[in-house]
């Protein structure tokens, strides 16, 4: 198999090339550059590639990843060897680790959730507290416009008491005359 890039490794792997630019960078003995300081991966390192992905999955962290040396070689997991009594400890125990972390993933989720509520709890407080001054700002608002105008307001104008309004003297002025044109 001829050599990848980094974006053709990660679309095999269903992964972003920046994943795969980390992943590699944090093996530097294992995954090499070309002479121009780009990844370039070969059938063997996409299968590397591949048990950092799964043991990721699984929930471990880059330091407990341990990738074989170059050129000692893993022996490889057949179907014979999953049948022997030592390979169904270890599958009942990862079973019992895969139960634990989705346990606490489970935990840690109910403790982000609660967090979140509690955050949305504070921030409606604050709006109602908010909402609460400002019905009592209109409150003393419509208290202060209920309240009757100064006496001052009450009493008419001098020049207004001293001579009738021009528009109603001019009305029965009209009004009167119209009646006795009749006659």
């Amino acid at each position: 198999m001829e050599a990848v890039k980094s974006k053709d490794a990660a679309l095999s792997l269903n992964v972003s090339q920046t994943t795969i630019k980390r992943w590699a960078s944090y093996y530097p003995n294992v995954f090499r550059k070309d002479r121009f300081g780009h990844y370039m991966f070969n059938g063997r390192d996409l299968e590397l590639l591949g048990l950092i992905k799964a043991a990721i999955e699984r929930g471990e962290t880059m330091e407990q990843i341990k990738l074989p040396v170059p050129g000692m070689e893993q022996p490889r997991l057949d179907e014979a060897f999953l049948e022997t009594a030592a390979s169904s400890e270890l599958l009942r125990t990862a079973d019992n680790d895969m139960l634990t972390r989705i346990l606490q993933l489970e935990q840690r989720l109910e403790q982000k959730a609660d967090e979140v509520v509690n955050a949305q709890i504070r921030q409606h407080r604050q709006e109602l507290e908010e909402m609460r001054r400002m019905i009592e700002q209109l409150s003393a608002s419509m208290e202060h416009a209920r309240q009757p105008l100064p006496a001052v307001a009450d009493q008419p104008r001098k020049n207004e008491a001293a001579s009738p309004a021009p528009a109603a003297s001019s009305r029965r002025r009209g009004l009167f005359k119209s009646m006795f044109m009749w006659f």
